[in-house]
């Protein structure tokens, strides 16, 4: 059922009511000098039952996902022993190294949009007055900013996702013409051919919500509203969608006051259900509402660590990781206008009484043995004195701080990496592990099983709102002429490794297991090693269905070669294939349908191959004893 005015009303209330309660609360509540927070009062409003476990875990994750959010609530609060000076230095020369993490999480979580993971499948339109301006040309070319749908999920969806899993992806229509309805003051809108758009609310943006059934959002946009005695656009816009309309609320009045207008009807959907959907995550019951937790947070808590051990590492190398000097120094024997002698540093004053500071050496009652070129000056041993002669100690030296501490950091921070890494399933490197169950094929397969069982969700999750985003656009712009759209979810990644792959074959071959189970595995390690080039990826695609001695060894193929049952041009075609196949492309002759050799119809590079192959070693043959071997071999 779709929200009346009076209902309406109402959410807005309930959202004014908590945002000034909170406000009061923050204003007459003590603050703590340590926490900087205020004992007793949540960091936010909680608008809706699990707003503020949604946006402690956003704000939490932002820092490790961005260069410019600096993690003001693990830094704010000084450790102990820090001085403020410290504190300063360590806020000044923040570095975020935690990125890297984020990044390679993404670029795995990504995978799932790899080309020949998924398909999608566009119908037409059941009316021929729309011509050429179809629902696939619409959403891959007309959506803002990103020119496709397709573009705005694989580059926005995985980081808004693991950022924000309580946010909304809510589709809109964009640039509608408003009029006036007849019956009230209310704004409807034509309905020709909209243009449905994806827009992003944080979870911090949304004040209020029954999931599945409405979303409260604060927009972007501001009205007018009464600050101090000057009226200024800084007032709030909130748009709600309910399973039928979309509405505006404006506040008026005063600025602090958080009065509203009436809700003025935007667009009427009629869609059913609510045109919003959650980035989701793992679902999460906070008194009866559903969160979602991201698949990231698991990992923060030790780049958390990352993050407060860099910095203490960093002040400690400012501190203490450059050496002091220790040099011969000479006692001071400065004296003043009035002939009072520098003692220890200091200087009796008969006329004003006490002591003052020894201008010459500053108090320190030494004063240097550096010439002005920076050079030490040694006393050399003369008839009357013995000089610096006499010292069996160093004449300069420099003095450095146990480096224990220094290392202990580092170590730290390569430990709390690895767990975050680990709990991700991301691969330090792709260099195999020197012991224990990595480097054996049994470990392999199950690495690959538990990135798999890891990924599968948050593929389907991301699949399901790509899927939203496409038929609700449709039935937003066609209605019930939308053609629809059919969209197959991933089932398989791309998710091992080139040494994952050389460790199953190796382990295989070893355990004497049949050519044709390691030929997929041979298959597949050649496929990750040149999946970002096309040209090499269909020659060795070549290379592999043409060689019938492809898993045979050399020992293997020379004793078949002697006894019979392996041809020679067989035997050519396993040694020389790469070259062979570069002799093929040079000599081709371009056609309309095939411009490259590698264009051609698989069966048919095989046979040319195969025939080149033969080639080379017909020469070596009698001419009978040829023709005999072609005809046994179908080679033309």
């Amino acid at each position: 059922m779709a929200l009346s005015t009076e209902e309406i009303n109402k959410v807005v209330n309930r959202f004014a009511i908590k945002f000034k309660g909170w406000a009061e609360a923050n204003r007459s509540t003590p603050l703590n000098p340590i926490t900087k927070q205020r004992t007793g009062v949540s960091q936010y409003p909680e608008y809706w039952d699990g707003y503020n476990y949604a946006a402690k875990m956003y704000d939490s994750i932002l820092p490790h996902t961005r260069p410019d959010v600096y993690p003001e609530h693990l830094l704010s609060v000084r450790a102990p022993n820090q001085t403020d000076v410290q504190a300063q230095y360590i806020k000044a020369n923040y570095k975020p190294t935690t990125l890297s993490v984020f990044e390679d999480f993404k670029s795995t979580v990504s995978r799932a949009f790899a080309d020949q993971n998924w398909s999608i499948k566009y119908f037409p339109e059941a009316d021929e007055r729309f011509g050429d301006d179809t629902f696939q040309r619409f959403v891959n070319e007309e959506i803002e900013k990103f020119g496709s749908v397709e573009a705005f999920v694989k580059t926005m969806l995985p980081t808004l996702k693991l950022v924000d899993p309580n946010g909304i992806i809510a589709i809109e229509p964009e640039d509608v013409e408003t009029v006036l309805s007849d019956d009230d003051d209310s704004e409807v809108i034509s309905n020709d051919l909209l243009k449905p758009m994806p827009h992003y609310y944080s979870c911090k943006s949304i004040v209020g919500q029954k999931f599945g059934e409405y979303y409260l959002v604060i927009t972007d946009d501001y009205s007018s509203v009464k600050n101090g005695s000057k009226m200024e656009k800084s007032g709030i816009v909130l748009e709600l969608y309910d399973n039928m309309n979309i509405w505006k609320i404006y506040q008026t009045g005063k600025k602090s006051e958080m009065e509203f207008s009436e809700p003025v009807l935007y667009f009427a959907h009629n869609l059913g259900y609510v045109p919003c959907h959650k980035l989701q995550g793992m679902p999460q019951l906070i008194n009866g509402e559903i969160c979602f937790q991201s698949p990231f947070i698991t990992a923060v808590p030790f780049l958390d660590q990352v993050v407060l051990d860099e910095s203490y590492l960093q002040i400690s190398k400012a501190t203490s990781a450059f050496p002091f000097m220790v040099a011969l120094g000479e006692v001071c024997d400065f004296h003043d206008r009035e002939g009072n002698k520098c003692v220890d540093g200091q200087i009796f004053d008969p006329i004003n009484g006490g002591y003052r500071t020894c201008p010459s050496c500053s108090g320190g009652g030494l004063k240097s043995r550096f010439s002005p070129t920076g050079m030490l000056l040694i006393k050399p041993k003369t008839s009357v004195s013995d000089g610096d002669s006499g010292i069996s100690g160093e004449y300069l030296k420099f003095v450095s701080p146990p480096m224990d501490t220094l290392n202990f950091l580092r170590v730290e921070i390569d430990a709390q990496m690895r767990k975050a890494r680990s709990i991700l399933h991301l691969p330090s490197s792709d260099s195999s592990v020197g012991v224990g169950e990595g480097v054996t094929a049994t470990g392999s397969l199950n690495k690959m099983r538990s990135l798999y069982a890891f990924l599968k969700p948050i593929s389907d999750q991301l699949f399901s709102l790509y899927e939203f985003i496409l038929v609700t656009t449709g039935k937003m712009r066609y209605g019930e002429l939308f053609g629809g759209v059919t969209l197959v979810y991933p089932t398989t990644f791309d998710i091992s490794t080139p040494s994952d792959y050389l460790a199953v074959i190796g382990e295989g071959i070893t355990a004497g297991v049949p050519p044709s189970v390691t030929f997929s595995n041979v298959y597949n390690y050649i496929k990750a090693i040149h999946y970002t080039d096309e040209e090499t990826s269909a020659i060795y695609d070549l290379i592999i269905h043409s060689d019938e001695l492809l898993l045979m060894s050399s020992a293997d193929i020379a004793a078949r070669v002697a006894n019979g049952t392996v041809e020679k041009w067989q035997d050519v075609l396993h040694f020389s294939a790469p070259q062979l196949v570069m002799e093929l492309i040079r000599n081709y002759i371009p056609t309309e349908d095939a411009p490259k050799f590698t264009d051609l119809p698989l069966q048919e590079q095989v046979v040319a191959l195969r025939n080149i192959a033969a080639e080379k070693v017909r020469v070596q043959l009698d001419p009978i004893q040829q023709a005999q071997r072609d005809l046994l071999n179908g080679i033309a």
